[in-house]
């Protein structure tokens, strides 16, 4: 097959504004209203870039926010062009930052092989700092509910400070910026950002003593090392010829920034997104960035897709009803070729039991009409919800299933196995403490909190790694603690070489 026909063939089956968006070249965003296709003409983008404008693949860098995402992107493109041919800089902010960084980890003061701390390794710097910081009397930790509360939000500040481009030593000269752009509400939350920019420089100081770095680390230091460096940034932004970014309504600042130093040269910026569903404020996403396109990028078009393939007319004309009171939405009006469909019903309960057990009735009845179990789903806002809605549908015998599984890297187990690899990996080094941190004491050998403090005042005093203080305290003990955790040294020393 020729290249015109590979190019023809990933645009056929696309709306005329899909294959015109696909085709645009320059900067360009197209507006894509939900169910319109956004994602075929995404990888219609990509397609045709490769194909009909020659650009190679591997100069192709393009975006998205989930693995998931990214890998169908990629199946995609391998279904048009053949196994293999899709770009091989496919993937999310983080996994594109973490290859930055892996190829420079001096610019985050790390040394080459560190780890990456997801936000429950945050979390467990963040409880240390703080505890060591009410021990000296610098706040008041309350009882164990509000202490592991704070620690939450003190974590999630500092995460934001690093997606809004704040470095540890600016944290306290910005904090008033960050609490009037973010918000505090209440005493705590004025509390929980007074604290996170007094740990934050303690925190990163904290990764960087065990080379690591969070998930915050792996766009910071590359964005911040292109602005303050024209070199860096040019050796990285030539070695692309078009960038392309998924869910643009979802950016922060950082990730933004990114973009923009990667695709300021050459201008081949293609990003689709839909500022009416604009949802991550909370955690730093701005629409300003989707809305503002064309002031940043004054050649640049904004095209939309309106056509709407997965809803009909009923839903889509409330929809366009709710969105159209933001005065400030981009606009446009989706429509459909499916027909007016069934009429939303909207019922009022007077509690949260009641409508559980309406619910249950709602789908026994229209189970008994002939409507398929699996062809019906209740969604909630929150996991905690679940409960009464589980227990009238067990009373009313629906079976069900609850999709809300951990995914398969995040489960308890598996992070054990990890933090345990890592540990036998390097016992003697700083890199290995927060995984001894995270399986001393799993399952439960007796090493309580005054237990490890005193493994970390001695690894402190004579630089040890948290592992060979152990060693050293648990020698000559005879305590069942000691035999214990004496075993569990001895594994993780003769299974290192493995």
């Amino acid at each position: 097959m020729t290249s015109n026909a590979l190019a023809e063939d990933a645009l056929m089956g696309l709306t005329a504004m899909q294959r015109e968006a696909a085709r645009q070249e320059g900067p360009v965003v197209v507006l894509a209203g939900a169910g319109t296709g956004k994602t075929k003409t995404l990888v219609a983008g990509v397609v045709d870039r490769i194909v009909r404008r020659h650009i190679p693949a591997h100069r192709i860098l393009a975006v998205t926010f989930t693995n998931k995402a990214a890998d169908e992107m990629r199946t995609r493109i391998n279904a048009v062009l053949g196994l293999g041919a899709a770009p091989s800089w496919i993937g999310t902010f983080h996994g594109h930052g973490r290859r930055q960084l892996r190829a420079d980890p001096e610019i985050a003061v790390l040394r080459p092989g560190f780890d990456i701390c997801d936000a429950e390794d945050s979390r467990r710097i963040v409880k240390r700092l703080l505890q060591r910081a009410a021990d000296d009397g610098a706040w008041e930790p309350g009882d164990a509910d509000t202490f592991r509360a704070r620690v939450r939000s003190v974590a999630q500040r500092i995460a934001l400070m690093k997606d809004n481009l704040v470095l540890p030593d600016q944290a306290e000269a910005v904090l008033d910026s960050q609490i009037a752009r973010f918000g505090a509400d209440s005493d705590e939350d004025l509390m929980a950002w007074q604290l996170a920019a007094a740990l934050y420089p303690a925190y990163q100081a904290a990764l960087r003593e065990v080379n690591c770095a969070d998930f915050g680390d792996l766009l910071l230091w590359p964005t911040v090392t292109m602005l303050r460096d024209e070199h860096y940034r040019l050796d990285w932004a030539r070695r692309f010829d078009a960038i392309l970014a998924d869910e643009f309504q979802d950016v922060n600042r950082l990730q933004y920034l990114w973009l923009k130093l990667l695709s300021r040269d050459h201008g081949e910026f293609f990003a689709v997104g839909d500022d009416d569903q604009s949802i991550y404020s909370w955690r730093g996403a701005s629409v300003g960035f989707i809305r503002d396109f064309q002031r940043e990028f004054p050649s640049g078009r904004m095209i939309p897709l309106e056509q709407n393939f997965r809803s009909t007319g009923h839903i889509l004309a409330a929809a366009n009803s709710v969105v159209a009171q933001d005065r400030n939405r981009l606009g446009k009006t989706l429509f459909t070729e499916q027909g007016e469909g069934a009429p939303i019903e909207i019922v009022a309960f007077s509690g949260g039991q009641q409508e559980a057990q309406g619910l249950a009735r709602e789908i026994g009845r229209r189970q008994l009409a002939g409507v398929a179990l699996e062809d019906m789903a209740i969604l909630y806002r929150y996991n905690f919800l679940s409960r009464m809605l589980e227990e009238e549908l067990l009373r009313a015998h629906i079976p069900y299933e609850l999709v809300n599984d951990t995914a398969f890297w995040q489960r308890a187990v598996v992070k054990d196995v990890l933090a345990l690899l890592r540990l036998a990996d390097s016992p003697d080094a700083l890199q290995g403490d927060e995984a001894f941190r995270r399986v001393i004491n799993q399952p439960a050998r007796g090493v309580g909190a005054k237990t490890l403090a005193r493994i970390e005042q001695l690894a402190r005093d004579e630089a040890l790694s948290l592992f060979v203080a152990s060693e050293k305290i648990f020698a000559d003990s005879q305590s069942k603690t000691a035999e214990r955790v004496r075993a569990f040294l001895r594994i993780i020393r003769e299974e290192g070489g493995v």
